[in-house]
């Protein structure tokens, strides 16, 4: 008897317990919540960086400029006259160069000079009209000038300058190679003359004739 009395006293304390631990179980951990923002007004003024206005440096390109070679003026080479030389101009025909090249004359042709070096002398104008008239080709050089006085053979019998007029006295024969030769040789003899600073006026005679009617006779 008193042992059943003790097995359902334990009984009954076993079943409180078990209970007890049904009834109150353990609390759940209660998550924190996480803070919420604060939405902000619309009516809040939020600062805003305002870009300073600097001008962006132009950047203007300099202008480099190339040096500018110096020319230097090469001197004109003179070519020298041998000793017991000198230099003088004889005159040739440019046919149908209008004064293009030269002093216009005639049928619409230059007179034109070239140098001629020829041994030194007292009496250039007589030493340059021999040189002249010593010339039996057609044209002068590789210049195609014209010398119209190539079939001429013409000798000086004197050469006088007096009060700046020459007077050129000459003999032989003059042939010419058409109506246009008339003022050519004319004008071959007259500058020759005329290149001296002594003489201002020319006058030529052929045979005692003036040079101009001995042309006009040959039919010039």
């Amino acid at each position: 008897m008193s042992t059943r009395l003790s097995l359902i006293v334990v009984l009954s304390i076993v079943f409180v317990t078990g209970c007890s631990l049904v009834a109150s179980p353990t609390p759940a951990t209660t998550p924190t919540a996480a803070p919420i923002a604060t939405p902000f007004s619309l009516h809040t003024s939020i600062p805003v960086a305002t870009p300073t206005d600097t001008p962006m440096p132009t950047s203007t390109p300099t202008r480099v400029l190339a040096p500018v070679p110096t020319i230097k003026a090469t001197p004109t080479r003179t070519a020298t006259i041998p000793a017991g030389m000198m230099r003088v101009k004889l005159f040739f025909v440019a046919i149908n160069d209008n004064g293009a090249s030269g002093k216009k004359i005639g049928c619409d042709d230059s007179i034109v000079a070239i140098d001629r070096v020829i041994p030194a002398t007292i009496a250039p104008l007589t030493a340059a009209l021999k040189e002249l008239f010593s010339l039996t080709d057609r044209n002068y050089g590789q210049s195609g000038l014209y010398n119209a006085l190539y079939q001429s053979r013409l000798k000086i019998d004197s050469i006088s300058i007096v009060s700046g007029k020459a007077t050129i006295r000459l003999s032989g024969s003059l042939v010419l190679g058409g109506v246009c030769d008339t003022p050519r040789v004319q004008a071959q003899i007259e500058q020759v003359a005329l290149q001296f600073s002594t003489v201002k006026t020319v006058a030529v005679y052929l045979n005692n004739v003036p040079l101009q009617q001995a042309l006009s006779e040959k039919g010039g």
